[in-house]
């Protein structure tokens, strides 16, 4: 049994079209998606109609829940944070409003071997869709992360592929289709195989055509509209490494107090980062 798991698409469809071309040619029996098809790129629409073309099954996403929050009129109630979701508010507005269906997404899917034994997929782990496995993290966290164990435990998220082992678990991160962060711009996805009551997994990576990708940035309105955070989106695709995180540890708690405006909190530390 062959099994291929993607994950965190976020919009960037020539990167996805390359990625299912790999996939169709090592022929899985199953193909899965470990959510954030949508957000923080320029085609979520595109990306989340070839995912439901295919039939691939679909786990929910932090970036799924975003759009699902936004079918409330009134969010968010902290008026405060309306400058730091344009982006997302941008994305739902490319769905005009239609995003439903990412509703009935479930937490997690499992696939099971003729012996029984569990291949499951949570977005990040059992404790929630924004809980980082990690390729360093203690043992002990994430056994409380992935409890109870089942023989594969595919996590996704982070954007930084890996595989490894927790005593009797294969722990593996399909990294990112969009917008890998491990310093690799080629998109990643987790090729994983049971054969003969054996489960294994490795991480596969993708070249395709960054300009297509880089047309999408410039020309479908993400960087007008998704407001000054999309530029630091853009370039953590450009460069395949983190930016968001750093910026919200500088600058978030000062937006929010109302010290900085997002335009100048952005431009400053594209400056100190030399973007």
């Amino acid at each position: 049994m062959k099994i291929a798991i993607l994950s965190d698409i976020h919009g960037n469809l020539p990167a996805l079209e390359a990625v299912a071309a790999d996939i169709e040619r090592w022929q899985p029996d199953v193909v899965l998606v470990n959510g954030d098809s949508v957000n923080r790129g320029p085609d979520s629409p595109g990306c989340w109609q070839f995912v439901q073309q295919r039939g691939w099954a679909h786990t929910r996403g932090n970036h799924e829940e975003y759009m699902i929050e936004r079918l409330d009129a009134n969010y968010p109630q902290d008026k405060r944070y309306v400058p730091l979701f344009w982006m997302s508010s941008w994305t739902f507005r490319q769905f005009n409003g239609e995003v439903a269906a990412l509703q009935s997404l479930p937490e997690g899917v499992s696939r099971f071997a003729p012996d029984g034994s569990e291949c499951r997929l949570r977005h990040a782990s059992m404790r929630g869709n924004t809980d980082n496995v990690t390729a360093v993290s203690p043992f002990d966290t994430i056994r409380a992360q992935i409890a109870p164990p089942p023989a594969v435990f595919a996590t996704a998220h982070t954007h930084h592929p890996f595989v490894r082992v927790v005593d009797q678990t294969i722990v593996v991160n399909s990294g990112s289709v969009g917008s890998p962060s491990d310093g690799d711009v080629r998109p990643s996805y987790a090729r994983i195989h049971w054969q003969d009551g054996v489960w294994s997994a490795e991480i596969a990576r993708v070249s395709y055509d960054r300009e297509q990708a880089l047309d999408a940035f410039r020309h479908s309105g993400f960087m007008e509209g998704a407001g000054p955070m999309a530029w630091l989106v853009y370039h953590e695709w450009r460069a395949a490494e983190i930016f968001v995180t750093p910026w919200r540890q500088q600058y978030e708690a000062a937006v929010l107090d109302g010290q900085i405006d997002m335009e100048t909190a952005v431009a400053e530390f594209l400056r100190a980062y030399h973007l």
